[in-house]
């Protein structure tokens, strides 16, 4: 009878057999990921709008100057006529005469705009509206210069100058109707 002897492989061989087994069975994982390319995928979850006019935006009110068909303004606009009967100039009162008319344009959810008139000036004013009173501050676009206006609902009116050179405030105390 003959024997037949068993292959004899080195021990390199047999590590590099086993290193690449190992690495292919590793490896399975990752190849399986794309084992299905043409799997529906799981559905979309969409959120349900509400109709036109309830969503919560389409309660606020837009606010234009003019409207683009020629018809009323989406904003309302008011004017009022204003008296200052008091001057003062920082700690320094007197009686004055000044007097200006103001347009606001207000938006109905308290923001407005204002445009100061009198004599010798224009200026326009952005303003919060709150309860039937109005206060209002200048852009900043004059330099050196902000002018501030505040009417309670019962027309009480305060209007400021303030001035940087020299430093100091006009304050005018009267009403506006």
């Amino acid at each position: 009878m003959t024997r037949c002897a068993a292959p004899s492989w080195g021990a390199e061989p047999m590590r590099a057999a086993l290193m690449a087994t190992a690495l292919t069975l590793s490896a399975l994982p990752a190849l399986a990921q794309d084992a299905a390319p043409n799997e529906a995928l799981p559905p979309v979850e969409t959120e349900t709008l509400p109709p036109a006019g309830e969503a919560p935006v389409d309660g606020i009110a837009p606010i234009s100057d003019v409207a683009p068909d020629g018809g009323a303004p989406d904003a309302d606009a008011v004017r009022m006529g204003c008296t200052f009967q008091t001057e003062c100039m920082d700690a320094e009162c007197s009686a004055s005469g000044y007097e200006g008319w103001m347009t606001v344009i207000s938006d109905g959810a308290g923001m407005a705009e204002v445009e100061w008139d009198d004599p010798s000036e224009s200026v326009a004013m952005s303003a919060v509206t709150d309860g039937g009173m109005l206060f209002a501050s200048s852009t900043g676009t004059e330099a050196g210069r902000q002018r501030m206006l505040t009417v309670l609902p019962d027309g009480q009116a305060r209007f400021t100058t303030h001035l940087t050179d020299p430093p100091m405030a006009i304050t005018y105390l009267g009403e506006c109707k």
